[in-house]
């Protein structure tokens, strides 16, 4: 089976959204997505089964980036994860620091991020919102007088932009 899945007479130009998964996933998925598909969190059988095959991914990509399992959290979508780390980051700083309730990111987000500051604000945090050029780029003069150290806990800027292809001089 090979990842160019599409059909023949169509281009997909979404990559940066969603790709066709590689030959070798596929195969390493198919007894998930067919047999072994219990719950992990079930106490049976088949939750037992994929509990123990999501521990054993867990410690492979551990192993592979020199993290510690407990480290890996594997989420449903790039969305849970932009929600789970812009929030965790938040809320997690301002319970230790609670004056620590600023975060920075930009007017060109992506809306998952966007989302999760708008939730913020509603719930007690100050987001500063900075513009970008016309080619979609963060002044960084901008960037560096909107952190406060002070009060500034998460500054949360996408390196590439995945509509404009925009890349940030991270340096």
């Amino acid at each position: 089976m090979t990842t160019q899945r599409a059909s023949a007479n169509k281009i997909y130009l979404d990559n940066a959204a969603s790709t066709p998964i590689r030959d070798e996933v596929f195969q390493e998925m198919t007894p998930y997505l067919t047999f072994h598909y219990g719950n992990p969190s079930s106490l049976h059988a088949f939750g037992f089964e994929a509990n123990r095959a999501i521990n054993k991914a867990r410690k492979r990509v551990a192993s592979i980036i020199g993290a510690k399992p407990s480290e890996i959290i594997f989420t449903g979508s790039g969305t849970e994860a932009d929600n789970m780390a812009t929030k965790g980051v938040a809320y997690s700083v301002r319970e230790k620091i609670p004056k620590k309730n600023h975060i920075i990111t930009t007017s060109i987000e992506h809306d998952a991020v966007m989302e999760s500051c708008r939730d913020l604000e509603r719930n007690g945090f100050e987001v500063s919102y900075l513009p970008v050029s016309r080619e979609g780029l963060v002044d960084a003069a901008t960037l560096e007088d909107s952190i406060s150290k002070e009060k500034t806990s998460l500054v949360s800027i996408m390196l590439a932009n995945n509509e404009i292809g925009t890349l940030q001089p991270i340096h």
